[in-house]
């Protein structure tokens, strides 16, 4: 059976949400063929043709009489191809934050894991956020301080205008001993981040430059 991320899910539920305020909106047949064959173009690739059950899900957004409502109905059963983030056991996750005193970590059992390509969560107490990201070379946990201020921008993660509140990570430098400051500005609610990702690039790239030495 063929498998998404998170990530692509979301990519392909912004794409039918397109398509059906296409359907919503124009009247003009040349205009809406065009948005039909472009959101075509944008889905297929991440399906096998020969899933007959993926194919049909498909077919059915391709419906001048598609409503968002609808649409959601078959988006909920197309989910079911969704890769969940691979929670990491307990002993893996204290290895990933070995300098965090009073390690508290959520319970991931409550939460369905298809929505996420990442987890975090925030530390009250200590005005700090826990990132874990599992790429190629295994899981990797990021830790630092948020700003308690509040504004609006762009989030270097997710790429959508959202509340956003300054990420600071302490990252030990190579050699001597130094320890350097590195962040940016991100979604204060990472939940709402996951559901905004469409590309992975990002996330990526925020890891990187956290863990520079």
């Amino acid at each position: 059976m063929t498998t998404i991320e998170p990530y692509q899910f979301n990519f392909i539920k912004h794409q039918i949400q397109q398509l059906v305020r296409t359907y919503q909106s124009v009247n003009d047949c040349h205009t809406i063929r065009t948005v039909e064959q472009l959101t075509e173009e944008a889905i297929q690739p991440f399906f096998s043709a020969d899933d007959e059950n993926a194919q049909s899900l498909i077919r059915q957004f391709f419906d001048s009489s598609m409503t968002m409502s609808k649409s959601m109905g078959v988006l909920d059963q197309l989910k079911s191809y969704v890769q969940p983030f691979q929670v990491p056991s307990v002993k893996q996750t204290e290895k990933l934050f070995r300098k965090v005193k009073k390690l508290k970590v959520p319970d991931f059992s409550q939460m369905d894991l298809r929505d996420y390509t990442y987890l975090a969560w925030d530390d009250i107490g200590s005005q700090s956020k826990l990132l874990i990201v599992k790429g190629q070379k295994g899981y990797q946990g990021l830790y630092g301080h948020l700003s308690t201020e509040v504004k609006k921008g762009i989030c270097p993660i997710c790429q959508h205008e959202s509340t956003v509140s300054m990420f600071l990570s302490l990252t030990k430098s190579s050699g001597d001993g130094t320890y350097t400051k590195r962040g940016n500005y991100i979604c204060r609610d990472s939940e709402q981040c996951n559901h905004q990702m469409e590309q992975r690039e990002k996330l990526d790239e925020f890891v990187t430059l956290l863990q520079m030495r």
